[in-house]
């Protein structure tokens, strides 16, 4: 056991002083710590298998012994280990019995399953080895004195669980099954002995320094931030949080998946709770009833784009690449992409670098866990593209601009709309980084005269009015074309356009492909994925930094009046609103009611004589959007609500307003 502590002992002081020395001067933090070196500790239960097997041990109940030493996290799953134990066997039965002193050093590898439990500290956990046993052995029954200290090989094989406790510690707890490659117990020579542990084992990372003081932020600043109802608030009420809500605006009692949005039985893109035909064949398209369009509607529709589906169809069916053929998903969708970009981009170029200075605009970068509601706000801007980083970061742009004025208009809008913490990005020939502003020596002129440039109050207000028709009703279409364990492969999206990729907190990689303002288009886009082997490819919509329903989406694009600009040309319409009223009451409400308009949320009253109040539910400029609103107000029990119309300020009827719009 002496040896054994010294041995221990000697270890930990070698490579705590390696790892002192070898530390930077200022402390500096890596993104990530190459092996992060940690000492590791414990105890472990043995229960000898050999020929002397004692009746009244086991598992938990043995031989004790200790381990001591070094592991080094080779990536995220995989981790080497190089321990010293020490156990005392001792195992008696009605024939015989013997004593043994067992001395090992060896190498463990060990993978961490952590994509099973994601949201867990509790990772399933594997480990393998290989060890040299030193022993010396009193077999009572056959030696009068111990024998002379020999050496084997051994097979630790072992499986577990691992606790993450904190960024510095883990715990596990493993069963191993080491086969010796010798005798130890000395009753029978030609057999070799096996045994069972069970181990306990604290790793502690003694090594990492930690970061300078200046590099936090100071806490006080977040002290009116309640950062667990942020975490836990749910609008909608669908048990997920807002934060990790993918749909966040879901109806009031309508089922939802893990990701917050309503089922969608059939995968058509209208969810179950309004779809009036809810087994849809595979890839058929729909109205925004979830009904299969007929083949005379369709060719009326979409009659340019029918050929083409038509036609990446007839390829997905036809191709003879199978996924089982392939080893990995990576393998399969790249032979799909060259059969592909073969038939029908033969000859393309898809090197996508931009020759010269480019200017970006960037609005976010995360390194994994982008929250679902950042995720659908960056999704909503149509130019949007995902850089992957050397390091592991994804930065998040807009644009592309060959000045930089151009660049810092772009700027300034996206910082109007609530995009905070913006930064222009210089693009060398796919290299970005970040724009700084030169600095040199003023050249004082003490006889310039300073002009300040002036602009007419009118100009300012037609500018803003036309970027606000611009921006008014836009919808963005995008293709999911699926959700991956692991990044894939460059080489899979070779031909493929608008590619953006969102590592979630689930730590899922999300991919979306193409970016269109009509719902053709989409159409059109989601056959080439699928023809590109994305088989549960499906069409996502965003709208004003939100994902919406494509029901809505559709109906939006085929009912309202498209916004246009002409220079020199000023564009009227009519200010109408449609509000969604919900109740009449007086101004102390009952508690049933305060609990629905919880659910709601955007609530307005006016007053409607001396003690009455009438509650109204959000104000919007198309019919479409308020009945969606209409929906919600009624599954949240207001039953009698209902739609109305003003025209500047002054009430009009739904019928009205109809007429006025067209």
């Amino acid at each position: 056991m002496n040896q054994f502590l010294k041995k221990a002992f000697i270890l930990f002081a070698i490579i705590s002083s390696i790892s002192i020395f070898a530390q930077k001067g200022n402390y500096d933090v890596e993104p990530t710590i190459p092996f992060q070196p940690m000492f590791s500790f414990g105890t472990a239960y043995h229960s000898f298998q050999g020929d002397i097997m004692g009746p009244e041990t086991n598992s938990l109940l043995g031989n004790m012994g200790y381990r001591a030493g070094m592991r080094l996290n080779l990536s995220e799953n995989i981790d080497v280990s190089l321990l010293f134990s020490n156990t005392s066997f001792f195992e008696k039965n009605e024939d015989a019995s013997f004593k043994s002193n067992v001395d090992a050093i060896g190498l463990h590898f060990g993978y961490t399953l952590n994509s099973i439990f994601k949201q867990s500290r509790i990772s399933p956990y594997l480990t393998a080895g290989l060890q040299s046993l030193s022993f010396k052995t009193l077999n009572e029954s056959n030696q009068s004195d111990w024998t002379d200290r020999e050496s084997i090989i051994a097979i630790p094989l072992g499986i577990g669980l691992r606790l993450n406790i904190s960024e510095r510690i883990d715990f596990d707890a493993t069963i191993n099954y080491t086969i010796a490659m010798g005798d130890i117990d000395k009753q029978t020579d030609e057999n070799s002995d096996k045994f069972m542990s069970a181990n306990f084992t604290i790793h502690y990372d003694l090594f990492t320094p930690k970061p300078k003081e200046n590099t936090y932020f100071d806490d006080s600043y977040y002290v009116d931030v309640d950062f667990a109802k942020l975490e836990s608030e749910d609008e909608d009420g669908d048990l997920v949080a807002d934060i990790d809500d993918f749909c966040p605006k879901t109806p009031i009692g309508v089922k939802v998946d893990d990701n917050g949005c309503p089922l969608d039985g059939d995968n058509d893109g209208i969810p179950n709770y309004i779809d009036q035909e809810k087994n849809t064949r595979k890839g058929a398209v729909v109205d925004e009833k979830g009904v299969q369009l007929t083949d005379e509607k369709y060719q009326s529709m979409y009659s340019d784009y029918e050929a083409a589906s038509r036609e990446y169809a007839n390829f997905y069916n036809e191709n003879e690449i199978k996924r089982e053929n392939y080893k990995t998903t990576d393998a399969y969708l790249i032979a799909k992409a060259n059969a592909f970009n073969k038939s029908y981009n033969d000859g393309e170029d898809f090197d996508n670098t931009v020759e010269g200075l480019k200017y970006k605009i960037k609005i976010g970068a995360f390194r994994d866990g982008v929250p679902a509601n950042v995720i659908n706000k960056y999704l909503s801007l149509d130019d949007l593209e995902s850089i992957p980083q050397d390091d592991g970061m994804v930065i998040y742009a807009v644009g592309t601009y060959n000045s930089l004025e151009e660049a810092l208009g772009r700027e300034y809008e996206l910082e109007a709309k609530g995009f905070d913490n913006t930064y222009v990005l210089v693009d060398n020939n796919g290299s970005v980084s970040n724009y700084v502003i030169p600095v040199s020596d003023p050249v004082i002129d003490e006889d310039e005269k300073v002009v300040l440039a002036t602009v007419e109050e009118d100009e300012i207000e037609k500018i803003t009015n036309e970027e606000t028709i611009i921006s008014s009703n836009k919808t963005t279409y995008r293709i999911q074309i699926g959700a991956f364990d692991k990044e894939l492969s460059d080489k899979v999206f070779e031909g493929v356009d608008n590619v953006v990729s969102f590592t979630g907190k689930d730590g899922l990689v999300r991919y979306m492909a193409g970016s269109f303002t009509e719902y053709k288009d989409a159409i059109s886009y989601q056959a080439q994925m699928k023809a590109r082997g994305f088989e549960d490819a499906f069409i996502v919509t965003y709208k004003n930094g939100e994902r919406i329903s494509l029901n809505v989406a559709i109906k939006t694009e085929r009912t309202s009046a498209k916004a246009e600009v002409f220079v020199g040309q000023e564009v009227t319409k009519p200010n109408i609103e449609f509000m969604v009223q919900i109740l009449v009451a007086k101004k102390s409400l009952l508690a049933e009611d305060l609990i629905k308009m919880s659910k709601l949320g955007n609530i307005d009253k006016e007053a409607k004589g001396e003690e009455m109040y009438r509650y109204f539910t959000g104000s919007y400029t198309s019919l479409e959007d308020a009945n969606v609103r209409l929906d919600e107000a009624k599954l949240a029990g207001y039953t009698d609500a209902f739609v109305f119309a003003k025209l500047e300020g002054e009430r009009i009827t739904l019928e009205q307003a109809k007429e006025l719009l067209k």
